[in-house]
């Protein structure tokens, strides 16, 4: 396993709405910190008016290639623009889905060889539909593998977060690998976000071992087990020790990759680079717990 981060890890400043640091300031204050390789984010510049939103995207794409090849960065992974589906009008489905089709596209212009991207959760006139939700997802996810196999993209297929309040899709390991097999397709494969399973109280070394060889991409988060915290880990209640192991012990090959961008969200500028080289020197301590 190699230490990776996302490019979130650097964004905002004492918990502000706005996007304080660029994408260019987060790649470089990463290389900063030590990190070599680096999960690009589209979800956060796919809002607003932000760069993944305006013609010249693929422009503002090619140039962050440029500045992480200066620094001998690799995008190892990237993560998609998502939305909720249901509720939308036909303009918006048709804007959301070309967000879509940017960070596929996107993904290939940095080079990443897996996107992450969420599934998406069906509701009937009664509740929650798991058969529509199964169809909808096979549908989707085949039309978004047509477009990633042109760029040389694969797709790694997140787990959600379900609580007993609401029902999400590909919350369980079983209906992640259901829709895999369904898929039939290597270019597939699974991502599995930790802070996601904690807060579904999931038995994760087990769910690993399930997973196995599809495991192909990680989203590292801890949280208090109350809601999606996205800090880093030892500062929330995950147990870190046997995931490591477990990690190991299934032989996963892909990267360990953060997602803890209120780790630093709440920090003013001036303080985010200490915490950010915090967060390497940290992650190669833990990669250590799985020599």
């Amino acid at each position: 396993m190699r230490l990776s981060t996302s490019t979130c890890i650097h964004e905002r400043v004492c918990w502000g709405e706005e996007i304080f640091y660029t994408c260019e300031e987060s790649i470089t204050a990463c290389f900063k910190a030590g990190y070599r390789v680096l999960d690009m984010n589209y979800a956060t510049y796919s809002r607003g008016t932000l760069p993944m939103t305006q013609p010249n995207w693929e422009d503002w794409v090619k140039k962050l290639r440029e500045l992480a090849d200066s620094y001998g960065i690799e995008f190892s992974q990237a993560h998609a623009h998502f939305y909720e589906w249901g509720g939308l009008s036909a303009e918006e489905e048709t804007w959301n889905e070309e967000l879509m089709r940017r960070s596929i596209i996107g993904a290939g212009l940095v080079g990443a060889k897996w996107l992450v991207i969420h599934p998406g959760s069906v509701h009937d006139d009664i509740w929650y539909s798991y058969k529509k939700s199964l169809e909808a997802n096979v549908e989707a996810f085949k039309k978004y593998a047509d477009l990633a196999a042109k760029h040389n993209v694969n797709i790694a297929i997140e787990n959600m977060i379900e609580s007993r309040e609401t029902r999400r899709y590909a919350s369980s390991t079983e209906e992640l690998l259901e829709l895999l097999d369904v898929l039939d397709d290597p270019i597939f494969g699974i991502c599995w976000d930790f802070g996601h399973a904690h807060l579904a109280k999931v038995d994760q070394c087990e769910a690993l071992r399930t997973i196995g060889k599809n495991l192909k991409a990680l989203h590292v988060a801890d949280n208090r087990g109350e809601k999606d915290d996205h800090i880093a880990p030892y500062f929330g209640t995950i147990v870190w020790e046997p995931i490591m192991k477990t990690l190991k012990e299934i032989e996963y090959e892909g990267d360990f990759t953060y997602e803890i961008h209120n780790f630093t969200n709440g920090l003013p500028h001036g303080m985010h680079d200490q915490a950010i080289r915090f967060t390497y020197e940290l992650g190669m301590f833990m990669l250590d717990l799985a020599k």
